[in-house]
């Protein structure tokens, strides 16, 4: 058994998303098809991982 509610548990989800700091288009594509938090978590944390890489390696990373 958890020792969090249903409520609780879903608001503390909510929360890491939120700190995900997803962009319009991520929110737009996974709320649509309902991703499941760890795979958008995963998702995320390979594009901010890719940045970095361009940066490290001197690219100019240019959002549009």
């Amino acid at each position: 058994m958890s020792c969090w509610s249903k409520e609780q548990l879903e608001n503390m989800l909510e929360d890491v998303i939120n700190v995900l700091e997803l962009s319009d288009d991520m929110i737009e594509k996974h709320g649509q098809l309902g991703t499941p938090p760890a795979e958008l978590v995963k998702l995320v944390l390979q594009e901010k991982n890719k940045i970095i890489a361009m940066l490290k390696s001197g690219l100019l990373c240019v959002e549009s």
